[in-house]
């Protein structure tokens, strides 16, 4: 194929963009950049078509950022999709914001390729994928990471979960205290995941009777049979790493009665931080905010959903700053803060006294009840549930991952899990199904949500949990950063 048949394929492959994509692509493709320049010519008329291949035959062999530039067009649609979940994302891309790579291995029929990072000073979004014509169904354990001086000051988090074979997935790296490195590595293994996708016999699960004795067991990781091990050494462009702007803002207001400073904001092409202090005379922790920023276009950011939402401190229960899809793609050139709720943990209420036997909490969290406890002889299975706040359906988390004994000493709660209907540790029916329906047409009706957790080697009958909150408010307020 030459190079005028391949920009006849190239125009044949642009004109099937799939229909729900249209919008982001098509913003990406007429962008008010050096991309939307090299391709004007593609709205010019068939009198001048015949200069406009000349031109194309000359820009794409003399015009190495060209030629790329043209080979990658395709995978824009790609990228648009896999970022579509995010706000921000989807603005990099729709502004041309990302670092191809165009990395490739194969190993025992199996071909991974690393295409696109989206990088920042903080944040790192790895866009790779793995196709094999003999595994239909493919996925990898989690990545493992090497980036130079302490292996620490990051995490990590992956979406792969139903990810078509040779479908983009999104690997993300969050910077917290320190800036991206200027390269790391990144390992992971390669499996076939087949029995989630087809109507086959999974792999032999742990030899538990009901859900109940899951959750007090050590649940041993799975044995997955690696068909390939990929190693890709990721290098970041310095153009990329360099952007992100600190804003001093140090505003002090009032909510609740207690006394919050913004700091700082610290705007990133991927997300935004919001940094708080506190007055130390404060009789309460602010663990949670309902929030967003406007600007004065009438435009809205909100807290982020997928990812990390909030960061805390750890030396007490505050959160010490939030997270928000950007403004950095925006036009707009002032940013308020609207507060409209917020969550405290009142000081010296930072442990909850629960008796399991008599099913009652010594100054219960607003909102939450015990709903039942059951002792086996692995230890406790005990189910709370909350309501539903500031008119959202999220189940937030209702107490930490650790409880504690009579004597202080500190015990992990290593599984738990959150439904929206009344949780049930095995098969009922009769009588028992017609009160669990009751009882789950009650909690909707209520706007209820329940957390089931087990407590491992636990024979006493009084446990202290942290909660995540003892109140929640209404409260509002407003703050100019900039």
């Amino acid at each position: 194929m030459n190079r005028m048949d391949e920009y006849a394929a190239l125009l044949a492959e642009l004109e099937q963009t799939p229909e729900e994509l249209n919008n982001t692509v098509n913003k990406a493709l007429n962008r008010e950049n050096t991309l939307q320049k090299k391709r004007r010519f593609f709205g010019t008329s068939l009198g001048g078509l015949a200069a406009c291949f000349a031109a194309f035959v000359l820009l794409v062999n003399l015009s190495t950022p060209f030629a790329r530039a043209c080979g990658r067009i395709p995978l824009l649609a790609d990228l648009a999709k896999a970022v579509s979940w995010s706000p921000s994302l989807s603005a990099a891309v729709e502004n041309d914001y990302a670092q191809p790579l165009r990395l490739s291995q194969s190993q025992n029929g199996i071909t991974a390729r690393v295409e696109y990072l989206i990088v920042d000073r903080k944040q790192v979004d790895v866009f790779f994928s793995i196709q094999s014509d003999d595994y239909a169904h493919l996925d990898l354990d989690h990545p493992t990471l090497t980036v130079p001086g302490e292996q620490e000051g990051y995490s990590t988090s992956l979406s792969s979960y139903g990810i078509e074979n040779g479908d983009l997935i999104d690997f993300r790296i969050d910077f917290m205290n320190r800036d991206v490195p200027d390269c790391l590595t990144m390992t992971f293994g390669v499996y076939d995941n087949k029995h989630l996708y087809e109507n086959q016999t999974p792999p032999a699960r742990s030899n538990v009777a009901d859900y109940g004795d899951e959750l007090l067991s050590d649940n041993p990781k799975e044995q997955r049979e690696i068909l390939a091990t990929f190693t890709f050494e990721l290098r970041f462009d310095p153009t990329y790493t360099e952007q992100g702007t600190v804003i001093d803002v140090g505003e002090t207001f009032l909510l609740d009665g207690q006394s919050v400073t913004l700091t700082e904001a610290e705007i990133y092409p991927t997300h935004l931080r919001l940094n708080f202090d506190y007055d130390p005379a404060n009789t309460a922790w602010l663990t949670e905010l309902n929030f967003y920023l406007e600007n004065e276009r009438g435009e809205r950011f909100n807290g982020i959903v997928n990812g990390i939402s909030a960061t805390g401190n750890p030396d007490d229960p505050s959160t010490d700053s939030v997270w928000l899809d950007s403004p950095y793609f925006s036009t707009g050139e002032h940013l308020t803060l609207h507060v409209t709720g917020a969550s405290w943990i009142d000081k010296g209420q930072e442990r909850v006294k629960v008796d399991l036997a008599k099913g009652m909490i010594e100054n219960p969290p607003q909102g939450v009840r015990l709903e039942w406890a059951e002792k086996r002889d692995a230890g406790w299975v005990v189910s709370f549930s909350a309501g539903y706040r500031w008119e959202k359906t999220m189940h937030y988390q209702i107490w930490k991952n650790r409880f504690y004994d009579e004597d202080g000493t500190a015990h992990d709660i290593n599984q738990r899990g959150a439904s929206s209907s009344p949780m049930i540790l095995g098969e009922i029916s009769g009588a028992e199904l017609e009160s669990y329906e009751a009882a789950e047409k009650a909690a909707k009706e209520e706007g209820r949500y329940f957390e089931t957790f087990g407590l491992k080697d636990c024979t006493a009958d009084r446990v202290w949990l942290e909660p995540c909150w003892t109140r929640i408010t209404d409260s509002t307020a407003q703050v100019v950063i900039k």
